[in-house]
């Protein structure tokens, strides 16, 4: 059994198509039922505004947001309430320049002492200097 933290831009990356969208497939297509992958509980609010911006200023069509914001409905996320690392999300933002929502995966991570899957390079970096083992998205493949 494997639990791994993943972040907004890794589930992005199987939702839309970007430079690791065949890893991030990888990663959620070959699960199994004992793996579980758990995420904050607004990491399907950040999805979908990603999912947003990309109908707004890159020409997504509305009915291909559906069918995304379906399949993001559909991930095997199990969220997990971001009360208990508030705290600890905002001395991680503070001390390294990241923004808090960002700074919640890291400090989610740390403290459940599960891999983070992020390809958010700020974040990478606030995760590495806390001691949070990460699981390159890139060690996934079909």
């Amino acid at each position: 059994m494997t639990t791994y933290v993943v972040d907004a831009s890794a589930v992005i990356e199987y939702l839309v198509s970007g430079s690791y969208t065949v890893n991030a497939d990888a990663l959620f297509n070959r699960l199994s039922p004992v793996d579980t992958i758990v995420a904050p509980e607004f990491c399907l609010l950040e999805c979908t505004n990603v999912i947003w911006k990309h109908v707004r200023f890159q020409g997504m069509s509305r009915q291909q947001a559906d069918k995304t914001l379906r399949d993001l409905r559909a991930l095997p996320l199990k969220r997990v309430p971001t009360k208990s690392v508030l705290h600890y999300a905002l001395e991680i933002g503070l001390k390294y320049q990241l923004a808090v929502y960002d700074s919640a995966y890291v400090a989610l991570a740390k403290r459940s002492n599960y891999p983070l899957i992020t390809v958010d390079q700020p974040q990478t970096r606030a995760a590495t200097a806390e001691g949070v083992t990460l699981k390159p998205i890139t060690d996934f493949k079909l």
